[in-house]
């Protein structure tokens, strides 16, 4: 299995922690946010556990740093989400950047036949796969967050409407918007322009804007 591959079955893997958003309240899926930083702030170092450190890296800056610059920046835009976004979008958008991304790395890897040399060679199958999961996956999240009565925003300005107040078609139809175009803001980012800033932060506020209309 590529190494590549590899690092996106746990990226992909990391989007179960989604489910912490769904069963506990904002503070403890803090706390459990901070330790999943600080186990790859301090545990997924080559000098303290140089396979599990192996397993997630596939940057020559990884290996020339010793720190994962891929999941420490993911778990922080993780934190950025469950702070200052209302629950139910940070759990959508969560489940995005964990699914989407990682489906579309995965598929477009072994059955991308449609490729886009421009974009660092990335596939209309990977794109497809990216949106399909993302959709599905947000859509998901955000209604079985909505049952959580710990959903709103710590930050006025960002709440939006009650959950009876916003219907299942609704929900389906402003995650598949946000889904395609995180897609597509995925298919375009570069190394200068990380997907795992681009993709979380226009996604949060992409959601917030289309669910307040």
């Amino acid at each position: 299995m590529e190494q590549e591959t590899k690092r996106k079955i746990i990226h992909i893997s990391m989007g179960f922690l989604a489910l912490l958003l769904i069963i506990f309240p904002r503070w403890l899926a803090l706390i459990f946010v901070l330790i999943a930083l600080g186990f790859i702030l301090v545990i997924a170092r080559p000098s303290v556990w140089k396979s599990g450190f192996d397993a997630m890296a596939s940057r020559e800056e990884d290996q020339r740093s010793g720190l994962l610059h891929g999941p420490t920046l993911y778990i922080i835009m993780v934190l950025i989400l469950i702070l200052f976004f209302d629950m139910r979008i940070a759990g959508a958008v969560f489940a995005i950047m964990a699914f989407g991304d990682g489906f579309a790395n995965v598929i477009g890897t072994r059955f991308g036949k449609h490729r886009y040399p421009t974009f660092e060679n990335k596939s209309f199958e990977g794109l497809i796969a990216f949106i399909f999961f993302a959709f599905i996956s947000s859509s998901l999240a955000f209604l079985l967050i909505s049952v959580n009565p710990d959903y709103a925003s710590w930050i006025q300005l960002l709440n939006i409407k009650e959950p009876t107040e916003i219907s299942s078609l609704n929900v389906f139809s402003i995650c598949f918007i946000v889904s395609t175009i995180a897609g597509l803001i995925e298919l375009t980012s570069s190394r200068i322009l990380n997907d795992n800033i681009t993709v979380p932060i226009i996604s949060g506020f992409l959601m917030t804007l289309l669910l307040n209309f």
